[in-house]
């Protein structure tokens, strides 16, 4: 497995690094630690020289020593690259052309808000890019998922490509799912066999819910005690705009410590 790691070298940026490590832990994979000129915006223009792209090279590497250290898997490797192109520029080419599985992204605005777990970075490779996407709340601490919580609406066509991450052996495969199915007011059919076909090796369970009732503080305070990832179409537009958007999302003003995996083709 391709990984890419967006890093702007901060402490969210390394504890993301440091979850996908563990995550990913009896996986073969190979670790690209990206860092972005966009990611230094109070540095100016003619500082990002290339004592500047070595001193960011230099602490790359230093990252790398340590989640050598942190993993155990002797099929890890790890890479590093610097990139002066924007961050959907940059990240777009590096998905294509490295071969990515998986971006890994650490999420926190802190100008935004001290809680929230998406930042306008996240969101915007979220949106922009069509690649598995982990995004790693600042508070998120790693253990071995067993419950995870996959909100759906009707809005959407469900395709057997989206769940291909979740079919790769050993990718949280003791982990149950919760599948959520928002909007179930106004629909009879019910995708859920679609889960249990396609994801035939995991406990599934479905669960219909009101959309009015779903984006709420209180549900997410169920999310926080009953699971330990949360799992999105990235196709599942209404969904990620009412968490995940970065200034009316639910997740723009109520803490949040669970990572979450967005799913794409």
């Amino acid at each position: 497995m391709n990984v890419l790691v967006l890093t702007d070298l901060s402490e969210v940026a390394k504890n993301a690094g440091s979850y996908a490590v563990q995550f990913l832990a009896d996986i073969p994979a190979h670790f690209f630690l990206l860092n972005i000129k966009l990611f230094h915006p109070d540095q100016p223009e003619t500082d990002f020289d290339n004592k500047t792209r070595d001193l960011a090279l230099g602490k790359l590497q230093q990252r790398v020593s340590e989640l050598k250290e942190l993993s155990a898997n002797k099929e890890h490797r790890f890479s590093v690259i610097y990139s002066e192109s924007d961050l959907v520029g940059a990240t777009r080419k590096f998905v294509e052309e490295k071969k990515i599985d998986l971006i890994v992204m650490g999420a926190a605005n802190k100008l935004h808000s001290p809680n929230t777990i998406i930042g306008n970075h996240t969101y915007e490779v979220i949106t922009k890019i069509k690649c598995n996407i982990l995004a790693v709340a600042e508070n998120s601490r790693y253990r071995i998922p067993r419950r995870m919580v996959f909100p759906i609406d009707y809005g959407v066509s469900l395709e057997h490509q989206n769940l291909r991450f979740l079919q790769r052996p050993q990718i949280a495969q003791n982990a149950g799912i919760t599948v959520v199915e928002l909007g179930c007011e106004t629909e009879t059919a019910r995708p859920e066999s679609l889960f249990f076909d396609q994801l035939h090796n995991r406990q599934i369970e479905t669960k219909q819910m009101p959309t009015s009732e779903a984006f709420s503080e209180g549900q997410l305070k169920v999310l926080q005690q009953d699971f330990d990832m949360i799992l999105l179409l990235g196709k599942n537009i209404n969904i990620c705009g009412e968490l995940l958007h970065t200034e009316q999302g639910l997740y723009s003003r109520v803490a949040n410590e669970l990572p979450i995996l967005v799913l794409h083709q």
